[in-house]
């Protein structure tokens, strides 16, 4: 019997020295959670209601913390300094960013442009040699394969992402210089007839 119980305590040691940790849950995913937030559908900030107690008078300042690009945490202060009631509680909102995104198609040379939602398409089946960031104005350079025609045109945008889009040629490629409204990270693919651009 007590050979029996051994046995039996020896077999359940060994399954639970099987796995790396026998206490995390056997359904755990294996995904990098990068990759997850690929296909993640951003949840923006929608609106907040703050009630003041009734003795409040003067909104003096506005204080706010943010979490930038690399993950560092910011402050920024407003000062209002204006009189208030407080039988109506401030609001702050950022509604705009939950209405649909605009749908953009522009010409620009013998290229055809276009934004949808945080992604930018060039349509063009030349493939890309380079591409980088530039500052001030914050802009992604993409330079690709050059064909004959010497070309150079600047598009005027100025809507969300994106402010402009300058065209230039250069001896073995032509090269597209996209000024955006603010900084962003991003990512460059190429598909088979054109380039799409995600900001993130």
């Amino acid at each position: 019997m007590r050979l029996c119980k051994t046995l039996i305590l020896f077999v359940l040691l060994g399954m639970l020295m099987a796995r790396e940790d026998p206490f995390e849950p056997a359904s755990k995913s294996t995904h990098n959670n990068a990759d997850m937030l690929e296909d993640a559908v951003v949840d923006y900030f929608r609106t907040l209601k703050i009630t003041l107690p009734t003795t409040a008078r003067v909104l003096t300042k506005i204080t706010l913390t943010y979490q930038d690009l690399d993950a560092s945490v910011h402050t920024k202060e407003i000062d209002i300094g204006q009189r208030i009631d407080w039988h109506y509680p401030l609001q702050l909102s950022q509604i705009k960013a939950l209405l649909q995104p605009e749908t953009s198609t522009y010409e620009i040379a013998n290229f055809e442009f276009w934004i949808r939602e945080n992604k930018l398409y060039l349509r063009t089946t030349s493939k890309i040699q380079r591409s980088f960031i530039l500052l001030d104005p914050y802009r992604i350079v993409i330079d690709i394969d050059r064909k004959e025609p010497t070309l150079r045109e600047t598009l005027t945008i100025n809507k969300k992402h994106v402010n402009q889009v300058v065209l230039n040629t250069h001896n073995k490629f032509y090269r597209f210089a996209i000024a955006l409204d603010g900084r962003y990270d991003y990512k460059v693919a190429q598909k088979d007839n054109y380039i799409v651009v995600t900001l993130y």
